[in-house]
């Protein structure tokens, strides 16, 4: 029987430790979140960084191919090729740091919730000049929000540069505005459409399209680029009032509150509540959680005005979180964070890699198990069903970087001992004798790096 503190570790948690007693409960978990909330360690590139590395990267192609038809900047090229190089390592940088979050957290709740909300709001790069954006988007848009309100979450991820950017909203803008009768350019509803079926009312929502289009004229107006940033455009946002689920918006002008409050609205709709309540379950305790607790969470989100410590809180109260077995499969980052956890291996093993190493090690393997660094498969994010990493590449891989890794592990690691270090009493007997069993110490710590027990959450 699996007990409670074991269930904390690995369900809602980064994995057990030898260096971190685990959580006694969900109380426990809760407590947690803040410290690792107001950690400073493992910095990732700051988005301002980011910024103005994209507008250093328009300026030197511009130098490249001048529109007066002068010769090319005999300096743009070299500049051209330090911004890339500075960008992508900076992005090997935020990958190793992301790991050691979860690697050495002393629980890790904090930085789980971070993977799902990151999932819920997927976005990456989009054209050529904004790259390896993901931890940053991550770090400047939902991070600060993830102990307050889902109004704020949402206002902060969706308006963010690099949500627009992704899903088209520089393009969009409104046909009876100024700029759309001049330039006879109209709406692009890629982030009205994802805003209401994947991070607000579900895909089973009560919407139609009719309600997509007329949140696709209201959010005309926001947009972002590389000279300005962020901001609010009047001339190519749709005038007039807006009608959204029976309610009007807008106005003339149109202002960026008017956006606002649509998305304060549809943050305590009651569709949304149900919606990141079963998300959160399906993440963290099972593909088809109990009803009973999506019930619990829902009306506890509802009560507080979208205040996610009350989720988060409503879902780890309720007996239905804590029915064995462990039914999900860790993401590969999550299944390589878990493993230097359960070896203790230290940090600076992880942040002194080199280019090349962090290549070989991480990067590589992680886009041979099917979680590319820096990219998603869809604004949908990764799939939260059990059997969604379960794939023969996927497996051979993390066979293949589990059995690596354990090279790596101290010489007097005895497998009888890992497995309780790594597992406690989640580990099957079949897994307990086949290490006991085992020719090497490496091989048996491999094997039970590898194994289904301990690639499941």
């Amino acid at each position: 029987m699996i007990t409670q503190p074991t269930l904390c570790a690995i369900r809602f948690g980064a994995g057990l430790s030898p260096d971190f007693a685990p959580p006694e409960d969900g109380a426990a978990l809760m407590a947690s979140i803040a410290a690792e909330a107001a950690s400073t360690d493992f910095p990732v590139t700051p988005w301002p960084t980011r910024h103005l590395r994209a507008r250093a990267r328009r300026d030197a192609r511009r130098g490249l191919r001048p529109r007066d038809g002068s010769d090319p900047d005999p300096e743009a090229r070299q500049d051209l090729r330090a911004i890339n190089r500075a960008d992508r390592d900076d992005s090997f940088t935020d990958l190793v740091a992301m790991l050691a979050r979860l690697a050495y957290a002393p629980v890790g709740f904090h930085a789980r919730l971070m993977r799902f909300w990151s999932n819920h709001f997927a976005a990456e790069a989009r054209g050529s000049r904004l790259r390896f954006v993901r931890a940053t988007y991550g770090d400047a848009a939902l991070r600060p929000h993830l102990m307050g309100d889902f109004k704020d979450l949402l206002r902060a991820a969706v308006l963010h540069p690099v949500m627009l950017t992704y899903l088209d909203q520089t393009r969009s803008i409104g046909p009876l505005s100024r700029a759309g009768r001049r330039n006879d350019r109209g709406l692009n509803e890629n982030l009205a459409r994802e805003m209401l079926e994947l991070h607000t009312l579900g895909a089973s929502g009560s919407y139609t399209q009719e309600d997509v289009s007329q949140l696709a004229r209201l959010l005309t107006g926001v947009t972002y680029s590389v000279t300005h940033g962020f901001r609010f455009r009047s001339s190519i946002a749709e005038p007039g009032i807006i009608e959204i689920f029976g309610k009007r918006y807008g106005g003339r002008p149109v202002r960026l509150d008017h956006i606002h409050e649509v998305l304060d609205d549809l943050a305590m709709h009651p569709d949304t509540a149900a919606h990141l309540a079963r998300s959160l379950a399906r993440h963290f305790i099972a593909d088809s959680p109990d009803p009973q607790l999506l019930a619990h969470m829902t009306a506890r989100y509802l009560d507080t005005g979208g205040h996610l410590p009350a989720l988060y809180k409503a879902m780890l109260e309720h007996p239905g979180a804590w029915q064995p077995p462990l039914a999900k499969t860790r993401a590969p980052l999550e299944m390589m964070a878990a493993s230097l956890r359960a070896l203790a291996l230290p940090p600076q093993q992880l942040t002194g890699l080199r280019s090349g190493e962090i290549r070989r090690l991480l990067i590589g393997p992680l886009r041979a198990m099917g979680e590319p660094h820096q990219r998603i498969p869809s604004p949908a994010g990764y799939g939260e069903d059990a059997a969604y990493w379960i794939t023969p590449q996927g497996l051979a891989a993390r066979i293949d970087w589990a059995m690596g890794l354990a090279q790596l592990a101290p010489g007097d690691r005895d497998p009888r001992e890992f497995v309780d270090i790594a597992l406690a009493d989640a580990a099957s007997d079949p897994l307990r004798r086949a290490a006991a069993g085992a020719e090497t110490r490496a091989q048996g710590i491999g094997m039970i790096l590898a194994a289904p027990d301990f690639n499941r959450r």
